[in-house]
């Protein structure tokens, strides 16, 4: 049986699919992915070796209303490109993460027949999946409560194998670190982070003096210098860097805060809170400090001095422990495959 993976935009959309990939592999003949080849995914798919095909999509902007006029005239032509795709290959499943990438895909599988899973990390449905799961043959969540439909399924966020083989030392050999101060490792290393990374830079005399600093800036460093800060643009072995940490900050994206009680590590999130946001982050902060995860700082309360008072809650902060279960992703695949099985009309 044949597979197509779909989902983009960021990498939360992408990330969990990459993590399924060994275990898809066992099952189906043939695994390709469809999404924008000016988006993340293209570079991602790239480096798991993933056969891409491109298909257009229109984003729906959340702050300019205005700009949406033209989805409903655009879509239907994107739905063909992707009818194509998914005729050319021959696909029994599709396997959504959501994003807007995923829409074209979802509805042209739709058209022919084919059933489709949704995956929603969060907290509550983005909007393409609020759009597709209406007519999927399975929907996977990682809360209870996302969804009241009867076909839901309740997994954590897939997290790739490797993650769990991380290592603290390969930090500390790059790193001239000591192991007498907590390490704080900052991960502000998207856009929309900007708030976070300026925050720490602001507090670097103050916070320096109790943590060793280990700040994953982005694309946006400053050329900085400063006795017990490192800073990285980027760090493609993140799970070395989480096993090094005693304290972490971050935005709370599902893929994130999964990985980060997946390891038991102290965490303070500070959620993505704007206009362009639908507010998934704070509700998946909510969810982390209501159950004794993790503790939140607001983005209208992130001054230097909530910052410091936080930190210092959170080292002697009781965290609950977090069992993930390491069969997570086998499960998940073993339940898409039954569903092309029951559901494919080429099987």
């Amino acid at each position: 049986m044949n597979i197509a993976l779909t989902g983009g935009g960021t990498a939360g959309h992408v990330m969990p699919n990459m993590a399924l990939l060994k275990e898809l592999r066992k099952k189906f003949d043939k695994i390709i992915y469809i999404g924008n080849q000016d988006k993340i995914e293209y570079d991602i798919c790239k480096k798991y070796d993933v056969q891409f095909f491109h298909c257009d999509s229109i984003k729906f902007d959340r702050t300019k209303v205005l700009s949406n006029i033209a989805i409903p005239f655009k879509l239907p032509s994107y739905i063909n490109q992707a009818k194509e795709l998914l005729k050319q290959n021959n696909i029994d499943i599709v396997f959504s993460k959501g994003g807007y990438v995923a829409l074209p895909v979802v509805y042209a599988a739709k058209k022919l027949n084919i059933p489709t899973i949704c995956h929603e990390s969060d907290y509550t449905m983005g909007l393409a999946n609020k759009l597709t799961s209406k007519f999927a043959k399975g929907i996977i969540t990682c809360f209870e409560n996302t969804s009241d439909k009867k076909n839901v399924k309740v997994f954590p966020n897939p997290i790739r194998d490797s993650f769990f083989k991380g290592n603290a030392q390969n930090v500390f050999d790059k790193l001239p670190l000591n192991h007498t101060q907590p390490i704080l490792l900052v991960v502000g290393g998207s856009m929309g982070a900007k708030s976070i990374n300026e925050i720490i830079y602001n507090s670097l005399d103050t916070l320096t003096i109790r943590y060793q600093i280990i700040h994953i800036c982005g694309n946006t460093p400053k050329d900085i210098k400063h006795k017990n800060y490192y800073q990285l643009k980027f760090a493609d072995n993140i799970q070395d860097y989480l096993m090094a940490s005693d304290l972490i900050i971050s935005r709370c994206g599902a893929g994130a805060s999964t990985e980060i009680n997946a390891l038991n590590k102290k965490a303070l999130y500070i959620p993505l809170q704007n206009k362009a946001s639908r507010g998934d982050q704070v509700l998946n902060a909510k969810f982390q400090e209501e159950n004794g995860y993790a503790l939140t700082l607001t983005e209208d309360k992130l001054n230097k001095e909530n910052l410091v008072k936080m930190l210092e809650k959170l080292m002697s902060f009781d965290k609950k422990p977090y069992h993930y279960d390491k069969d997570n992703n086998l499960r998940i695949v073993d339940y898409i495959y039954k569903t092309a099985q029951e559901f494919s009309h080429s099987h």
